[in-house]
């Protein structure tokens, strides 16, 4: 099936363009600045969809249907990097990493909810190296996580 057909299927069978919209907006006005900088709007929604697409995006709504938290993720391998990421490459299932790349929570709840739905979503992230990057010295770092990451969440 073309990755067209692919998009097709998921936005029929789960998030409509609206809810995409919505999950784009959110994101955009929870980061800082630095995670979509030079990213146009369309291109955001192109990635939310590709993270739909291939079934890493986990989206938290209240009882409101609010969305309350957004959470995205690669397989990959440790050595890879933000490039990883710029270029489209495609996830390796086979990869020694989970690379959390994007993920903005409205509060703590949320958080664990995502972790809870990640954990059973892609029980690897049990097993694997965990990375992410963040802004150091006005560039993109790569920072190891461990499960303690989770443990802490959990236990808030």
């Amino acid at each position: 099936m073309a990755l067209a057909n692919y998009v097709q299927h998921w936005i029929n069978n789960n998030e409509t363009p609206k809810q995409i919209k919505d999950i784009v907006g959110y994101c955009i006005r929870r980061e800082n600045g630095k995670v979509f900088e030079g990213w146009d709007e369309e291109t955001i929604e192109s990635m939310v969809t590709y993270h739909g697409t291939k079934q890493t995006l986990i989206t938290m709504y209240d009882e409101d249907g609010e969305i309350q938290g957004v959470l995205m993720w690669y397989n990959c391998n440790y050595e890879d990097g933000w490039d990883f990421v710029m270029d489209w490459e495609e996830d390796d299932l086979d990869g020694d990493t989970i690379f959390i790349a994007f993920l903005f929570a409205s509060d703590t709840e949320a958080l664990k909810k995502m972790t809870l739905k990640l954990i059973e979503k892609e029980p690897d992230v049990l097993t694997k190296k965990l990375v992410t990057l963040r802004y150091r010295n006005g560039a993109p770092t790569k920072v190891d996580m461990t499960t303690k990451y989770f443990n802490k969440i959990l236990k808030r």
